[in-house]
């Protein structure tokens, strides 16, 4: 057999599970689009094995980036304001993500949007945030102090005991 198109598909839910042919469409668009298609804050969503949805979320961060600058607000200020305000680049960015953006609340897109952008620049994607100089100093300092930490307590454990 061949590939499986939608329609076979469809035909299959209906002859194993014995329901209708557009009841099986509708739950297999929602198994496609649900929480998978986004992901979660511990796993990737599908949506970004589409080349084309990543260079969409890359020049919708650009038009963040400009709309920020230009109205002085933070990122996440700016994508809550251009959600709100029905920016065209998030529509574009909807349409090439095959998801009517504008169906969830500001929040929710801005949360969705913060969870992309940390996986994203971990899986090395985007650049990483800059750090401060103090945030830095204390990172490196909290790292000194742990291994110091870690040291004694393998000096505790190396000394042998007296009988």
């Amino acid at each position: 057999m061949g590939k499986l198109s939608w329609n076979d598909l469809r035909l299959i839910y209906e002859g194993q599970y014995g329901v209708e042919a557009d009841e099986a469409s509708k739950w297999i668009a929602k198994e496609l689009f649900s929480k998978n298609w986004f992901g979660t804050p511990e796993k990737v969503g599908r949506m970004w094995q589409d080349i084309e949805v990543c260079i969409a979320y890359s020049e919708f961060l650009i038009e963040v980036d400009k709309f920020k600058k230009k109205n002085n607000y933070t990122e996440t200020a700016a994508i809550k304001v251009m959600h709100e305000e029905r920016h065209p680049a998030i529509k574009a960015f909807g349409a090439d993500a095959k998801y009517g953006m504008f169906k969830m609340k500001a929040e929710r897109f801005r949360n969705l949007c913060s969870q992309w952008n940390k996986q994203l620049r971990h899986a090395g994607f985007l650049k990483p945030k800059p750090q401060s100089e103090y945030t830095r100093k204390s990172l490196i300092a909290a790292a000194k102090r742990v291994e110091k930490k870690l040291s004694k307590s393998k000096l505790l454990v190396k000394r042998p005991t007296k009988k």
